[in-house]
């Protein structure tokens, strides 16, 4: 049975080109529903039982039929929006699709690569008409699952598909931000997965939104990490937190407010915050608004980065005004802070006056158990053609001290050498696996340990030189240190660094590397504080002084556009130049001046501040465009900032060639140069200014 009766009279009746597409599937599912999206088609496939015991599939997979023969990104739109749907939200796989199609097979296949998020196994709907052979399917959904390293993934989980271990604690920061309407924190060292919780935790929240008896919920994550917040004064802060809620709400309702009409000033902000909120909670249909602040310490009181430092001034009115909003609105307001230190709920006071956030209640992500670890090494090693054998839960566990992105890495290295791709069969891995493979998987791990270790170097010196200590084999001086600083000890073991109940470490690999190399780590990282760059890499300042006003407000836009430019990609590629270069030229790519030789050339041998420097208007609209996820903070509109950059850019072309200008030219211009100059003042003057 490929159609089931009751999907062929609902839909497949109808339509007779896909109900011959669709009995095609018969050899791996069952379809049980079918209807239209749109110009396009979707249908619900039941796996069998020989498809659900070789990739683990325990729910109906997303089949979407695209009779157009050119594939585009209707077909994410697609199966968001059956996501979506609550009737169907628990009845599908979430992170898998199959997709039939009609397009270019290359092109299709570059598509569905440009996102990270699903994974979309395709069949050309000529082939699956002429399919022969009883393995076809299965043999596709195999090569697709084993071409991809599901282990091997750095970034952030954004789907439940690949979210494990932590499901307990996501619980039960939802009830106590949405029923006890209380704020809480939540701290580990780096990649622990932190920033999948609150993901995790913005799922549940929206997902609860849809059935709240209360009215909509709200929620908005920050990552105070980006320069676009961080680099915010207080005030300015809280105006972008009301600009996205207002979006957020637009999104959801389909229409469209001016949300641009906030404009927050700093003697107003708090009134204006609080009046805001409560407009949200009494007259648009809102019954709770949940905030979520990831990588809090960089606007954490001495601890943040240069770009930053406002925040030794700035946190206190900041969550005063937060605090006090969320006692005013009954809890209906509250927050989830995120990060390594929790200096922000420790510290009694900040600058001699109460911390608003002293004594809130933090959560500390634990290591993963034997459970957790067999959960999701045996859940995606089944989608990735693996069969680990039970032993190999333990081994992993006290190997790695139960830290989940370490696990996944050292089982993404096995992956690497094991066959994949058999439709019917699983490939058996053993602990031998994993111990003939030891000195690749070491040398994987050497930078994730080091992006673990940076936490304890930056804002944990003593409890860093103990661990040096400690690897060298002073068990003595340890102990009796550990009695004297319990509090040392405490926060050691909150992080799960020791073993449970000893003072052993509980990852091999980070003491082997503590051991080779922990001073020599500790000597490079330690001189800088995050968000700390030397000047002379900036780029420079252009004399102003002897340019017309014109060319001079032009220039200054100029200039605090490469600055900005040039800090935000630092930032956000840790300062690594191929990351920073590599996305200024995929910018570049775009700009229609940059049509001649390949941008890479222009790298070749010179410093970025010096290419940056000699690039045009255009070109620095369109590196921003390219990334503007990142820029997204400080612009907000991307149409706007598009036309306002365009008509600065036609000012270069006037003062360029000594034109004479019209003055709606000129009254054309300043307002653009206003709009742009507006947003550009997030980034304080001092950063800005002295580049």
């Amino acid at each position: 049975m490929a159609i089931r009766p009751e999907a062929d009279r609902a839909h497949f009746l109808r339509y007779n080109n896909e109900r011959e597409v669709a009995s095609k599937l018969d050899e791996a599912f069952d379809v049980t529903f079918g209807s239209t999206l749109g110009e396009l088609s979707f249908w619900f496939a039941a796996p069998k039982r020989n498809v659900r015991e070789r990739f683990g599939f325990n729910k109906e997979v997303l089949v979407i039929y695209s009779p157009h023969t050119r594939t585009d990104a209707r077909i994410f739109n697609a199966i968001h929006e059956v996501m979506a749907k609550e009737e169907f939200r628990y009845r599908l796989e979430v992170g898998l699709a199959i997709l039939v199609h009609n397009g270019d097979d290359e092109e299709t296949r570059r598509l569905l690569q440009s996102q990270a998020e699903w994974v979309i196994i395709p069949f050309k709907e000529s082939e699956l008409k002429d399919l022969c052979g009883s393995l076809f399917v299965r043999a596709r959904i195999a090569d697709v699952l084993g071409s991809i390293d599901l282990f091997g993934m750095t970034s952030p989980i954004t789907t439940d598909r690949y979210f494990f271990g932590r499901n307990e604690l996501v619980q039960q920061l939802l009830v106590r931000t949405i029923r006890q309407g209380e704020n809480s924190g939540l701290f580990g060292l780096r990649k622990t997965g932190k920033t999948s919780v609150l993901y995790a935790l913005e799922r549940r929240i929206q997902a609860h939104s849809q059935t709240w008896e209360g009215g909509r919920i709200l929620v908005q994550l920050f990552d105070c990490s980006n320069p676009g917040i961080h680099s915010c004064r207080w005030w300015q802060l809280l105006e972008e937190i009301i600009i996205r809620l207002q979006h957020a709400l637009d999104v959801e309702r389909a229409s469209s407010s001016d949300i641009g009409a906030y404009k927050f000033k700093m003697a107003e902000a708090p009134r204006q915050f609080t009046n805001q909120v409560k407009l949200f909670l009494t007259k648009r249909g809102v019954s709770r608004i949940i905030l979520l602040f990831d990588e809090i310490e960089y606007i954490t009181p001495g601890i943040e980065g240069i770009l930053a430092r406002h925040w030794d001034q700035d946190f206190v009115p900041f969550w005063q005004t937060i605090r006090a909003t969320h006692q005013e609105a009954n809890g209906r307001l509250t927050f989830v802070i995120a990060g390594v230190n929790p200096r922000c709920l420790t510290e009694a006071r900040f600058n001699e006056q109460p911390n608003p956030l002293f004594q809130i209640q933090p959560y500390y992500l634990e290591p993963f158990t034997v459970d957790s670890v067999r959960e999701m090494v045996r859940t995606i090693g089944r989608w990735a053609g693996l069969k680990p054998k039970e032993d190999v839960y333990p081994y992993l566990k006290e190997r790695y001290g139960g830290h989940p992105f370490l696990i996944r890495i050292a089982c993404s290295e096995v992956w690497k050498h094991k066959n994949k791709k058999n439709p019917e069969h699983l490939e058996l891995v053993t602990v031998h696996d994993f111990e003939k493979l030891a000195p690749q998987i070491q040398e994987r791990l050497a930078q994730p340990i080091k992006d673990i270790l940076l936490s304890l170097v930056w804002w944990y010196p003593e409890e860093y030189e103990l661990l040096q200590i400690l690897v060298e084999g002073d068990e003595t001086f340890v102990k009796e240190y550990l009695e004297a600083e319990q509090k040392s000890l405490l926060q050691l073991a909150r992080y799960g660094l020791f073993r449970e109940g000893t003072h052993e470490l509980a990852i091999s690999d980070l003491k082997e590397f503590l051991k080779q190399y922990g001073e020599t780590y500790k000597k490079e990282v330690s001189p800088f504080t995050r968000g700390d760059m030397p000047p002379e890499l900036l780029p420079e300042i252009p004399d102003l002084q002897t340019l017309s006003q014109l060319f001079a407000k032009r220039c200054e836009v100029e200039l605090k556009l490469r600055s900005i430019i040039y800090l935000y990609l630092g930032m956000a590629h840790g300062w690594n130049e191929r990351g920073m270069v590599n996305a200024i030229i995929k910018g570049l790519r775009r700009a229609p001046s940059r049509r001649g030789p390949d941008p890479k050339e222009l790298f070749v041998g010179r410093p970025i501040k010096d290419v940056l420097h000699e690039l045009y208007t255009l070109e620095l609209k369109f590196i921003i465009l390219e990334n503007w996820d990142l820029f997204k903070p400080v612009f907000e509109h991307k149409a706007r900032f598009e036309m306002n950059m365009d008509t600065i850019n036609k000012a270069r072309r006037v003062d360029a060639h000594t034109k004479p200008v019209s003055g709606s030219e000129v009254e054309e211009f300043m307002n653009s140069y206003t709009w742009l100059f507006s947003k550009l003042k997030k980034i304080p003057e001092e950063y800005i200014g002295k580049l």
